[in-house]
């Protein structure tokens, strides 16, 4: 990719960038390093039912491959965030779980990301964000289009 900081292709990529970055950033103060993949705490509190799900229930839900989350929760089971409990349906299965110290943390990742989020929209009207919104639809409808699997949460609000 060539660079053009005009071009929107490269504006996209730098907001992208700076906005994980800017996460990272307030994930470390509040010292929540220990989440490598938040958004699987987030998935077992909000998404999923009685906050147990299998691994690969877990990457559908948020649409991660199943051994990147299978890295992602071997993690945060060493750090105590998550925990494996087994399927009563089917001993041989484990379900994964939030401890409570993972919901505790995710209860600081939400106030981190929310920081972020509202911070990245000041001075916005929220016509601008309504409008930035379909725009973000739009690209992951044509990116839905060409083969990416959005994830599970997403398609349900749409």
């Amino acid at each position: 990719m060539e660079y053009n900081p005009d071009g929107l292709k490269w504006l996209f990529r730098a907001f992208d960038r700076m906005h994980h970055n800017c996460l990272k950033a307030e994930l470390k103060k509040r010292g929540l390093r220990e989440a490598s993949h938040p958004v699987i705490l987030f998935a077992l509190k909000h998404e999923i039912k009685d906050m147990l799900a299998s691994q690969k229930e877990i990457a559908d839900a948020i649409g991660i491959s199943p051994p990147t989350a299978a890295i992602s929760i071997k993690r945060m089971e060493k750090a105590g965030l998550l925990c494996k409990i087994p399927d009563e349906q089917d001993t041989r299965r484990k379900l994964i779980t939030l401890t409570e110290k993972g919901i505790q943390l995710i209860n600081e990742c939400e106030l981190a990301f929310e920081k972020v989020d509202q911070g990245m929209l000041t001075g916005f009207t929220a016509a601008e964000i309504e409008q930035l919104k379909m725009f973000y639809l739009r690209m992951i409808n044509n990116l839905e289009t060409m083969g990416a699997q959005p994830p599970a949460q997403l398609k349900r609000s749409i």
